[in-house]
């Protein structure tokens, strides 16, 4: 999804909150940010229809008191009502907008008033009664959120607005706000013919009257809640769970061992992860889009279906050992080492050489979009969540990860990917942090290296010039061609 350039939401468009976001060096940030949820969810497969009630414990991350809450629900959901801890009514006011910054994309626009200003630091729990339909937003060009209240497959999830979010409608506003990490406690009740899976841990399973009710419990904090629900059966294998649709159990079994063997890797490349090592991969039909999480992928079923197409599972996996990025907005880098680290997987547990042939097409591909896109040459990698261009970090990125591993050799460069995630795992890091990492790693100086690929655009000379990976090692380590 590319968004719009951004503008500020005037408060007026909201309501009642005196100050519904706070302005930044980086951009506008949200004053508040979620620490847990408690969700319980009922859906009416005959009306089409979602409702439930959402507990949300906020903490006031900003400098000054908050006055209102603001979130953001599907266009077609409402808030019936809000109350406090206590149980005391609270005043909504609720409007469908538009993003003032992707005007294709309407939301409903909540407000809650709370009873007294929060101060800095400090928490309150608001709960909402909201419901209605759900029906995707297909048709804003984020083709993959076609999420619908439907038996042959659901996804209740944040890229929709399934459930409250704390939010205004500004693009810039919600990239440029940290993720933050929540528990959950997520209860769904629905036809007992349908199966919900979810990252987390199942507490209970109860059935009454034809109605199934599940509750899942994150097993470690997390920045998103998804719950999918079709009629799923699942295999597991020690810690890793696979959830999957009817007519794929034999592609579950390759995918199940494809995550098992992808964590033994990258745990003896990176290190063990730091929290529990649960983790579990739910199959979802081709073109709702793949996503990980910090305990979960929710991955396409042709990674199921394609015996050639393991390397998503082995992308995703690898998501796993990222570091929470504190740059505003986060330049997405991550996704370029995930695309180098599916293709070098792929060699390692395939035994196919696909690593220098991708790197090849990569290369070729951004020498024919810089002869027509200037903002590839003006456009440092740093600046690409800043400058909406995200897009180009799995590409740019996937290179220069490349590039680099040649430089420093395998050893050295699994030592920078792991010892960034065991410094930094638990406070999160920037793009500063992990060049900074890098340098004193590197067996040999780096700074050139990376003042070419990240902080401004004179990789696109190299690349244009038709420099290919083993090119651009020896021209970053002095050798004569």
């Amino acid at each position: 999804m590319k968004a719009l350039q951004a503008a500020m939401v005037p408060v007026a468009v909201l309501g009642m909150a005196r100050c519904l976001y706070a302005q930044s060096p980086a951009g506008p940030t949200l004053p508040v940010e979620p620490l847990r949820y408690v969700l319980d969810l009922r859906l009416d497969y005959a009306q089409g229809r979602l409702d439930g009630t959402a507990a949300i414990t906020l903490r006031n991350r900003s400098p000054a008191p908050v006055e209102a809450v603001p979130l953001l629900l599907y266009r077609l959901m409402t808030v019936a009502a809000a109350r406090d801890a206590q149980g005391l009514a609270l005043a909504v006011a609720q409007r469908v907008d538009t993003f003032v910054d992707f005007p294709q994309l309407q939301v409903n626009a909540v407000t809650v008033r709370l009873p007294r200003p929060l101060p800095p630091g400090d928490t309150a729990t608001v709960t909402l009664d909201f419901g209605g339909y759900l029906l995707g937003y297909a048709e804003t060009g984020m083709a993959y959120v076609q999420d619908r209240v439907d038996t042959a497959f659901t996804i209740i999830r944040p890229d929709a607005f399934a459930y409250p979010t704390p939010g205004v409608p500004s693009m810039d506003a919600l990239r440029s706000t940290p993720p933050g990490a929540f528990s959950y406690v997520a209860r769904v009740s629905v036809p007992e013919s349908l199966v919900v899976v979810n990252g987390g841990r199942l507490a209970s399973r109860t059935t009454r009257n034809g109605v199934a009710t599940y509750i899942y419990r994150n097993v470690k904090p997390a920045w998103r809640m998804d719950l999918a629900i079709a009629r799923y059966r699942t295999l597991e294998s020690g810690a890793t769970r696979v959830a999957y649709l009817p007519g794929d159990s034999v592609g579950a079994v390759r995918v199940l061992r494809a995550a098992d063997a992808t964590l033994r890797l990258y745990t003896s490349w990176f290190g063990p992860l730091r929290d529990s090592t649960s983790f579990a991969v739910i199959e979802i039909p081709d073109g709702w889009g793949s996503q990980a999480d910090v305990s979960s992928i929710i991955q396409s079923a042709a990674a199921f279906r394609d015996s050639t197409r393991r390397r998503e599972v082995y992308h995703e996996v690898s998501h796993l050992w990222n570091v929470p990025s504190l740059d505003r907005p986060a330049p997405r880098w991550e996704e370029g080492l995930a695309s180098f680290l599916e293709y070098l997987t792929q060699e390692q547990l395939e035994q196919r050489p696909v690593l220098a042939e991708h790197a090849a097409a990569v290369a070729s591909r951004l020498r024919a979009g810089l002869a027509q896109n200037a903002s590839w040459r003006a456009v440092p990698l740093r600046a690409y969540g800043r400058e909406g261009m995200t897009d180009l970090s799995y590409s740019v990125g996937m290179l220069m990860f490349d590039v680099l591993y040649g430089l420093v050799g395998a050893d050295r460069f699994n030592a920078i990917v792991g010892g960034y995630y065991r410094q930094y795992a638990a406070r999160g890091a920037t793009t500063d942090d992990f060049v900074a990492l890098a340098k004193r790693l590197s067996p040999l100086d780096v700074s050139r290296f990376f003042d070419d690929w990240i902080y401004t655009t004179r990789w696109a000379d190299r690349v244009a010039a038709g420099a290919g990976v083993d090119e651009l090692v020896r021209y970053y380590r002095g050798t004569p061609p």
